[in-house]
């Protein structure tokens, strides 16, 4: 598993910068782990993520707009990657509107899962 060092080094860096900078490195953290993996290996973790980010998505907006639904559809029709991807631009912009101390929190619990999510698929 090359480029450990290398990755764990720039998500060190990142979650100094902000919480939401950490949560995203390890999103392409895990993408680049999950290049090489099975299709099926790997779809069940882009599964897990999009739970993860619509969980969180949803405890922090109060209705979902049309334009995203209907955008994290046809994403989830393509695959659970692009589905994740999606969701995590639609999380992006829920957490803009809120309190920022609330903000970097949820950043915080999305970026811990991320990282147990990638730690469990890595071994």
């Amino acid at each position: 598993m090359g480029g450990t060092a290398y990755w764990t080094k720039q998500i060190r860096r990142a979650d100094g910068r902000s919480p939401k900078e950490g949560a995203t490195r390890r999103v392409d953290r895990l993408r680049g782990l999950l290049k090489d993996a099975e299709p099926a290996v790997a779809d069940r973790v882009w599964r897990e993520v999009v739970d993860l980010l619509q969980r969180t998505t949803d405890s922090h907006s109060a209705h979902g707009s049309a334009y995203w639904t209907s955008e994290i559809k046809r994403a989830d029709k393509r695959s659970p990657k692009e589905g994740a991807t999606k969701r995590l631009d639609r999380l992006r912009g829920v957490l803009q509107r809120v309190d920022p101390v609330v903000a970097n929190r949820a950043w915080r619990e999305v970026s811990d899962t991320l990282q147990q999510i990638t730690v469990r698929h890595t071994r």
